[in-house]
């Protein structure tokens, strides 16, 4: 990740991501942990101490790789899992502040 931070302009803004492909599960779902984060100009990283973490509304499974609601954790297609949305966490959303 420092390789490519280093080689990006002086300014740059940018997102990191990974998909996971053998997940951590919380409570037999995915998850995805949400912090922010800034790396200065000597690579120092600095965390924000609030955080969440996003869950999914149903149970993981490699059996249906086609139902996104146990795939994904994005809060714009998990709202519209009418059925399960919300059913363990609040908004499917756990803070850890």
């Amino acid at each position: 990740m420092l390789h490519f931070i280093n080689t990006r302009s002086s300014g740059t803004l940018c997102v990191v991501q990974k998909y996971i492909e053998r997940p951590l599960l919380y409570k037999g779902r995915k998850f995805d942990i949400r912090v922010w984060a800034v790396i200065n100009c000597k690579n120092e990283v600095h965390f924000y101490s609030e955080g969440y973490l996003r869950t999914s509304s149903s149970s993981y499974s490699l059996d249906d790789a086609k139902d996104y609601y146990v795939h994904l954790t994005n809060q714009c297609l998990q709202v519209k899992n009418k059925r399960d949305y919300g059913t363990h966490e609040e908004g499917n959303t756990l803070s850890f502040a």
